[in-house]
């Protein structure tokens, strides 16, 4: 609310308005006083002889403004408090008053008088404040929208007790007790009526000028309306808005409230002025065009029941805040623009006559300016998501959207444009965007804001003017919407090749121009159904020069061309990438470099090209964030979620994303397979952490809680040494803990200990496994778990004890090496890591055995993938399992001797197997080198060739990435490189694990043979 001063002492002297004819303002001051008593007299006299202020502004006022000087003399007691020195809080007393009396008038021209009376005092208040500089501009527009908030709000409660006297409509369930002759008609009155009012513009954003009308839409939702009358509900609230209308701005002796827009709802040409919610959504969600959205933006609730209007706001959120980065809503509203000049006839900057709201450089193109920003990103970074303009730049500002400089000159612009919006309405209460035309009407504007002089006045406008339209047509510009773009496209002829066409291929780089020609000429013919829309192949056409000069830069250019055919056949849909390509043509390169080097990226980056709007959130090749960041970033992504089908298909997007940045950055060698495999198990720990939340919300629903009961999950494999591929599945094990015993829980469907922790680990893997639109998130191994298979899925912490300490196999010793527990409280967590470094250090394992099993279970693993294709670095003999198990092994061996040893990554293990003596250096050396150059090839391979392992398969650009990458000539040098270090790891991990068991072997075999004899 607002709580200043409306004292007149502290004008702010930039915008402090003056007589445009001095001697004309000192006698209507003098009329002025003629009109009021004796005591009044005196007391403003006093006040203009205490400050001079106080007397310059009345001069003002009187002198250019025929409106306030109205208004001053139809209620000279008021002028006299609003100057003193102590009316304080005079437009919060009006509000007071307003919030205490209306509700007890049941006579609606009574309530529409009463309103309008307060509405003059109002409209003095907010004049004096602004012209002297007492309130900024934000809390100006603030209090008028304060203001026209309560009226709306005190009629509609008005209106819709009079129909619920007239039973018309039932009396909510918080006021059935009351008798009808007893109902005041307060706020609350509409709470639960499901009638609802929005405002829109600049009223939902707090931003309403002097002479403002009101943009309104109304609705009202079925499913809550308790209708009694003889008709239709809908028959109801249109009479019911057509009062309100009425009330609000029909022009009486007593003035008017505000004028009043209804033409922002839904199809305003073929619907009612009162909706319903049903149909309204439908339409948004089917029909909406992107200027709705812009509008929906600033919308909210104000007038009768809040919560609908909420829930209705709720509901159409998807509508509003698009999941991917929409630059289709960038071409709309540059359409929008040139529709306002072309039918308004704004042309040049200039003064006399200039539009301060529609023309070049004015209010909509700040505003449009922010909007376009949130349109794009604001489904997906939730802080753009404000209605209010200057806000919304700040927020910008922050997102890194804007620069602050930028910021600056937009938001000095928009409080100029303001004040000199407010000085001209204020005028006649006209609402008037224009400077006047005549010399003696432009004479008295400048007066009015503060200036000496037209040419001073006209100088800073312009200034702003020019400077605002600047960075709006860069904006345009850097999106490739510009004002001037030529008409001539490249011709494509069906019958004949055009020459000129052929020649700019030709200059291109291509070897082959005919075949390029016939690929783009097919597009534009429409044979893809990317390309089957009128919009997605003018938009292709714009493009083509772009994806010529972008692959002709490519070494093998004709192939990768037609790559990129490929990837077009391939797209769902076209208008939202090529308008994405349009305002970012840069990301042709990132595309062709991507089709070049990686097929299996490719792939999926045509199944969802959508994410490539990830590529334009900040740091996307170079940063990679904290889990804290990357939780708060996804939860962002989930406020709009509608059910929890929604939050399938958010945290799948989000999650591709994440994966697309990494590789991304892999490719360009922005990070080490290291880096990598640490990121993708950060952001799968999230998405485990935030899922598990999700998941258990909706189990709880049904099932409720178990109390003193906790649950943990257990990571192993990949995941729990932080070295995922961008293909690995997740080795999973749940833990809970039930120190009370097997009881029941508390839902509705209670379920035993047991029984809840199996369906909800059940339920857990069902929404990481499920295949959605957005695909699926993990693919989920739990044969790792106590048992394997025929275990149960979730597994008690005594179970999960007893079984690793008397049951389990050697080589599921060998998993526990890698396990880290990813969730659960710390409680649980700590008994779970105890569990695990008392069975990895458990001095009663016997060297023998643990030895011979490793290597019979290596051997297992080879027989059944084993290969001899040394591009299969995980498999092949003496890649990445051999390294895995040779380190394993050690840490068995060694554990009780040395815990320290115990860590779940593979680099990180043969580090302390070395630092503590159980590796010599040498080795350590080659198994780092091996490991680190292998998970590094494994990485690249998997990201551009998914678990085709061939070099056949190979495109030339990612041989020539690998080369570059490795720092060798040829791919046969690479391959001799990785052939030798596997031939090393070999050696090692024949003289640690297979030769001593051979040796065991014999060894047994001679006891038992002469035991026998």
């Amino acid at each position: 609310m607002i709580h200043s001063s409306l004292s007149v002492t502290s004008p702010s002297g930039q915008f402090f308005p003056k007589a445009g004819n001095p001697s004309l303002g000192t006698q209507r001051l003098a009329d002025f006083l003629q009109v009021c008593s004796d005591q009044q007299v005196t007391d403003i006299k006093a006040l203009i002889n205490k400050n001079q202020q106080n007397h310059d502004l009345l001069c003002a006022i009187f002198a250019n403004s025929p409106y306030l000087s109205r208004l001053l003399s139809k209620d000279p007691a008021f002028a006299a408090r609003l100057l003193a020195t102590e009316s304080a809080d005079l437009f919060q007393n009006i509000l007071t008053e307003l919030e205490q009396k209306v509700p007890q008038i049941t006579d609606t021209a009574l309530v529409s008088k009463t309103l309008r009376q307060a509405k003059a005092k109002v409209a003095l208040i907010t004049s004096f404040t602004d012209m002297a500089g007492v309130w900024s501009l934000n809390q100006v527009t603030r209090a008028l929208t304060e203001f026209a908030e309560l009226s709306v709000k005190l009629a509609v409660s008005h209106l819709l007790r009079v129909e619920m006297v007239k039973g018309n409509l039932a009396l909510p369930p918080h006021l059935q007790d009351i008798p009808t002759d007893k109902l005041l008609a307060s706020p609350d009155l509409a709470r639960d009526t499901g009638y609802v009012v929005l405002a829109m513009g600049k009223m939902g954003g707090f931003e309403l000028n002097y002479s403002s009308d009101i943009d309104l839409i109304v609705l009202f939702d079925n499913d809550i309306v308790d209708y009694t009358g003889r008709k239709t509900a809908q028959d109801l609230f249109i009479r019911l808005t057509r009062n309100l209308m009425k009330m609000i701005q029909e022009r009486t002796a007593d003035g008017y409230v505000f004028r009043t827009d209804l033409r922002l709802r839904p199809d305003p040409g073929a619907t009612a002025i009162a909706l319903s919610m049903e149909g309204a959504e439908i339409y948004y969600q089917s029909m909406g065009l992107n200027w709705e959205r812009a509008a929906m933006i600033k919308a909210r609730p104000v007038a009768g029941d809040l919560a609908a209007g909420d829930a209705f706001l709720d509901r159409i959120k998807s509508f509003v805040w698009r999941r991917h980065l929409d630059y289709v809503a960038l071409e709309d509203i540059y359409a929008i623009k040139k529709l306002i000049h072309q039918h308004h006839g704004h042309k040049q900057i200039g003064f006399a006559g200039q539009d301060v709201k529609l023309g070049h450089g004015g209010i909509r193109e700040i505003e449009f300016y922010a909007q376009i920003f949130q349109l794009i990103a604001g489904g997906r970074e939730p802080e753009l998501r404000i209605p209010a303009t200057c806000d919304a730049l700040n927020a910008l500002v922050k997102n890194n959207k804007i620069s602050p400089e930028d910021n600056e000159k937009l938001q000095s612009a928009y409080v100029y444009y303001r004040t000199l919006e407010h000085r001209l309405q204020m005028i006649n209460d006209d609402q008037t965007h224009s400077l006047p035309e005549t010399p003696e009407e432009l004479d008295r504007v400048t007066r009015f804001m503060g200036y000496d002089d037209q040419k001073t006045f006209a100088d800073d406008l312009q200034q702003h003017l020019h400077t605002v339209h600047d960075l709006f047509t860069d904006l345009l510009k850097e999106s490739h919407q510009e004002e001037d773009q030529p008409d001539e496209l490249l011709a494509f002829p069906p019958d004949i090749y055009n020459k000129t066409t052929i020649e700019v291929i030709k200059k291109a780089g291509f070897d082959e121009p005919q075949p390029i020609y016939d690929i783009m000429q097919k597009w534009l013919l429409g044979r893809y159904r990317s390309c089957r829309t009128e919009r997605a192949r003018g938009l292709l056409h714009t493009l083509i020069p772009d994806i010529l000069f972008h692959f002709g830069k490519q070494t093998n250019r004709d192939v990768s061309f037609r790559k990129f055919d490929e990837f077009i056949s391939r797209l769902p849909s076209g208008v939202q990438l090529f308008s994405f390509i349009k305002a970012q043509p840069w990301l042709l390169e990132l595309l062709a470099e991507i089709i070049g080097m990686a097929p299996y990226l490719s792939d999926q980056l045509a199944k969802r090209p959508l994410l490539l709007d990830a590529v334009l959130n900040q740091g996307f090749f170079n940063e990679n964030h904290a889990a804290a960041d990357l939780i708060n970033h996804l939860e962002g992504q989930l406020v709009i979620a509608k059910d929890f089908q929604d939050t399938l298909d958010i945290t799948r997007k989000w999650a591709n994303e994440q994966k697309f940045q990494c590789g991304v950055q892999i490719l360009r060698n922005n990070i080490t397979a290291q880096q990598a495999g640490h990121i993708l198990s950060r952001v799968a720990d999230v998405i485990l952490r935030v899922m598990f939340e999700r998941v258990r919300e909706e189990f709880t629903r049904k099932h409720g809680q178990l109390k003193q009961v906790s649950f943990a999950i257990l990571a192993l494999g990949k995941l729990g040494g932080r070295e995922l591929t961008t293909t690995s599945d997740l080795d999973l094990v749940f833990i809970y803990d039930s120190p009370v015993g097997n009881h029941m829980s508390d839902g509705s469907k209670p379920l035993s200990v047991n029984h809840y922790f199996a369906r909800l680990s059940q339920q857990f893997i069902n929404a990481l496994t499920a295949m959605t639109g957005e695909g699926r998130l993990y693919e989920v191994d739990m044969r790792l778990r106590p048992s394997g298979n025929a275990g149960p899925i979730a597994v008690s912490l005594e179970g999960f004890e007893e079984y690793q300490t008397s049951q389990a196999w050697t080589w599921e010793h060998l998993a526990l090496t890698r396990g880290r527990v990813i969730i659960g409280g710390q409680g649980l967590k700590d008994k779970i890591n105890h569990i695990i470094a008392n069975v990895l250090a458990s001095d009663s394992r016997s060297p023998d055995d643990t030895l011979l099993h490793t290597a019979d279970m290596r051997e297992k693993l080879r027989a059944e993938f084993g290969t001899s294709n040394v591009w299969s670095v995980k498999h092949t003999r003496g890649g990445l399992v051999d390294i895995e198990f040779i380190c394993q092994y050690l840490i068995l061996r060694h554990g009780h001797a040395c815990p320290d040893l115990i860590t779940p990554n593979t680099l990180d293990q043969i580090d302390r197997l070395q630092r503590h003596g159980f590796i010599h250096q040498k080795e350590a050396v080659i198994l780092q080198e091996a490991c680190a150059f292998m998970q590094n090839l494994q990485v690249i391979l998997r990201l551009c060739l998914g678990n085709a392992t061939k070099p056949a398969t190979m495109p030339q650009g990612l041989i020539d990435m690998l080369c570059d990458r490795f720092g060798l000539s040829t791919i046969d040098d690479l391959e001799n490189t990785v052939r030798q270090m596997q031939v090393d790891v070999s050696r090692i991990f024949k003289e640690l694990i297979e030769v001593p068991a051979k040796k065991i072997i014999v060894a047994q075999k001679e006891t038992t043979a002469s035991e026998g004899k």
